[in-house]
Parts: C-alpha cells; structure tokens; sequence
C-alpha cells in the first residue's frame, strides 16, 4: 500500500470512531478556539503544554515527531519561533508548510531524529513511539535533540487498559506501562515531570477545567499513558 492511501484510510478509520457526542465536544472547542482568532479543537493540546512548561518564554523551537497531518502544531503562538513536522510519509507536506509548519522527511525506525544537538526546547511524540523498534534508541536522540531544560511531550496506549485490544493495529509494535515509560526515559537522563493517564478528548479539554477535575478525569477515562519529561540544564 503506498503511503498515500495508509494516510487516507487512516484519516478515514479516525473520522468512523468519531461519535456525535465527540462532534459536539469538537464543535464547543472550535468555536472557543476562534475566540483567540484560532482554527479548530486541536490547537488545546499545544496550548496547554506552552501554559504548562513555558510560560513568559519566547523564541521557541517545537518538534512534532510522527507528526501525521500536523494536528498537535496547530496552535499558532507568538511565543514559538519554528514549528518542525516530523514524519516517515511526506503526504502532508505541502499541506504543512502551507500553514508555515517546516517538514523533515525521515523515519524514526532507523533511530535517528536529523536535527542538530541541543536544538529544540518541545519535543511532542504523541501516539508514535509504540510503533517503533527501537525506543531505547528514540529516547537517548531525544535527550540528544533537546536544548538543556527542554521538554519532552509523550503518549502511548496503557497495555494495562489496552489489553490484547493493543494488537489490533497491526502497525504497533511496542506496548508500555507507566512503568516502562518512566524507566525508559529515567535510565536516558530525563527527569520525569508527569506520568499519568490520558486521554486526547479529555486532555484538549484542559484549559476548559481546573487542574484538579481534569486530572480526575483523565485517571477515570484515560486507557493511555502521558509521559512529560525534562532533559536537565547542563
């Protein structure tokens, strides 16, 4: 199958599980998100993270690995200088750099991210690395991509909530735990900010509840696991 029609059906498979009441959640947080002169639900997830880990800075590099369709770069923010889309399918490219996104061509399976050292202050991996081989080898380049103090934004499916559901896609290749996840990272000098249970529609939500409610309702609804990291200042 060329990568072209993998990208289509998968748009496609995402929009069927798309339920009415998920339709109305998306429409009550397109219409907030143009209230700040934005475009559509997915701008949430970035925006909560700059809220979260950034706030006052400026001149921000951000990287989306795995990117797909660009959904978590969305958010247009003073405070980032360059938003980078990283993927192994160039499909979405020129529709990417139509929204002045920058497009890097390379598949992660080789263990390497082609970009300079000490480069990026966010690193966003969301739904990826469970299709890798070789995370041990993604985890010591996001170390080695990340400025001194930079962030690390990390999702994968909760095998523990997951099940054999997990092997369903074909394409996953890699199950975790929280466990594992802090593991990974902890042994590849990150320092671990959060490590909890997530879940997307619940998480763009964010800005919506205060934190305490959308913590509860992440751990109650959420079958996956966010991972938040900080690489240490030299």
């Amino acid at each position: 199958m060329k990568n072209m029609d993998y990208a289509k059906n998968y748009e496609r498979c995402c929009l069927e599980k798309t339920s009415a009441f998920q339709r109305l959640f998306i429409g009550v947080l397109s219409k907030k998100a143009a209230q700040f002169g934005q475009r559509g639900h997915k701008i949430w997830s970035l925006k909560w993270v700059l809220d979260e880990y950034f706030a006052g800075r400026t001149g921000l590099r951000v990287l989306d690995c795995g990117a797909w369709n660009g959904w978590f770069l969305s958010y247009r923010s003073p405070a980032v200088q360059q938003r980078i889309a990283l993927d192994f399918d160039s499909y979405y490219a020129k529709e990417l750099k139509s929204q002045g996104i920058d497009f890097v061509l390379a598949d992660m399976e080789r263990g390497f991210i082609p970009l300079a050292a000490n480069s990026i202050d966010l690193l966003a991996m969301t739904s990826t690395l469970e299709h890798l081989n070789c995370p041990e080898k993604i985890a010591a380049e996001i170390r080695r991509v990340l400025k001194p103090g930079g962030i690390v934004f990390i999702t994968v499916p909760d095998i523990m909530k997951y099940k054999f559901r997990f092997w369903n896609d074909i394409t996953h290749k890699r199950p975790f735990t929280h466990g594992s996840m802090h593991f990974l990272f902890e042994t590849h000098g990150m320092t671990t900010i959060e490590l909890c249970a997530y879940n997307h529609n619940l998480f763009i939500a964010g800005n919506l509840f205060p934190r305490e409610i959308h913590r509860f309702l992440m751990r109650l609804r959420g079958d996956a696991i966010l991972y938040v990291g900080r690489k240490p200042e030299a």
